[in-house]
């Protein structure tokens, strides 16, 4: 049995790219043995953003380390369990948020999300009176609600990278996204807004065809369902289903049964639609939880960061090799 073991350490900031060689940071990697017997290993002053940390090997539980990275002009990022094998080096990537960071859209103007996400384009559409009114309604909402859309291009990209049992993901379904009438040049549209589109979640009109999909996703396993929802913060909640596939960052699907509407799909065919509450928590269990305490200056003590979430997500989607990288199209920049 081998007495250390590798770590492949890739550190990316908050365009997804891999940290400039300029950037200093270092990284305390702290192994899994209770609380009087661990240590704390440091490894200072690294630059580039791929380096391979050597650390102790123990063939047990204790192989479960916790990587908390520090970088100038960065907040703090950090993921547990990173498990070390003795058989060969493992990958972890994180992505580190520049200090007073905000959303850019640069990548993820209209046109954009015409072309690289048209089933979300299509939710927006749904509830315009026509094309160029949509255009004007997305625009203006990420220039003046820039946490909401960040929040909404969360939440629509990792709804697209599910897949429910009857073989679609939920934006194949119809969705209305209920935007404001008006002019969305105006602050009375935008106070509007905030009423359906908020930074930690957002209230909608979707087929309620996508309800069945998910109570089937859930007796599989993939989704677990949240007793009482309204006692949760779901105001009029009758059902809510929270995704078990990551142990941060989780969509859950909140639905209002009892607020119901028609609506007519592209192709003026009668859809009928409930209203659904989707969001994303940052952790399902109080492990992951754990893993938010250590990079505290990271956390909203309100609502729930849309830029949290962001890079807790990705990270998520890194770990599991079958799922495209999460690319919510707007990057986080200084």
């Amino acid at each position: 049995m081998p007495d250390n073991a590798n770590i492949i350490l890739k550190v990316y900031d908050g365009k997804r790219q891999l940290l400039d060689k300029a950037v200093r940071w270092s990284v305390q990697a702290i192994d899994g043995r209770g609380l009087n017997e661990r240590k704390t290993l440091i490894f200072p002053d690294f630059r580039g953003g791929s380096q391979l940390l050597n650390v102790p090997f123990f063939d047990n539980f204790d192989d479960n380390y916790t990587i908390i990275v520090t970088a100038d002009g960065y907040e703090t990022g950090a993921w547990r369990p990173v498990t070390v094998s003795g058989r060969g080096p493992v990958t972890m990537d994180i992505l580190l948020l520049p200090k007073n960071g905000a959303p850019h859209f640069s990548q993820a103007t209209w046109d954009k999300l015409n072309q690289l996400r048209p089933n979300v384009a299509r939710m927006i559409r749904a509830c315009c009176p026509h094309p160029l009114a949509a255009a004007a309604m997305y625009t203006s909402g990420y220039e003046g609600r820039p946490a909401s859309i960040a929040c909404f291009l969360n939440l629509v990209t990792a709804m697209a990278d599910m897949q429910l049992p009857s073989g679609k993901n939920p934006l194949d379904y119809y969705w209305n996204a209920s935007w404001p009438q008006g002019d969305p040049n105006t602050a009375d549209w935008l106070q509007q807004l905030d009423g359906v589109m908020k930074q930690d979640r957002l209230f909608c009109y979707v087929d309620q065809a996508l309800l069945a999909d998910v109570q089937a996703a859930a007796k599989l396993g993939a989704f677990s369902k949240e007793p009482n929802p309204e006692k949760w913060g779901h105001t009029g909640a009758t059902e809510s289903y929270k995704q078990t596939q990551f142990d941060v960052a989780n969509v859950q699907l909140t639905f209002h049964g009892r607020d119901t509407a028609a609506f007519l799909d592209e192709n003026h065919n009668p859809v009928q639609c409930v209203k659904i509450e989707p969001d994303i928590d940052y952790y399902k269990d109080l492990l992951a939880h754990g893993l938010l305490e250590v990079v505290p200056n990271s956390i909203s003590h309100g609502l729930t960061d849309p830029k949290m979430v962001y890079t807790l997500r990705w990270m998520a989607a890194k770990r599991e090799p079958h799922l495209p990288e999460f690319n919510p199209l707007y990057t986080v920049e200084a």
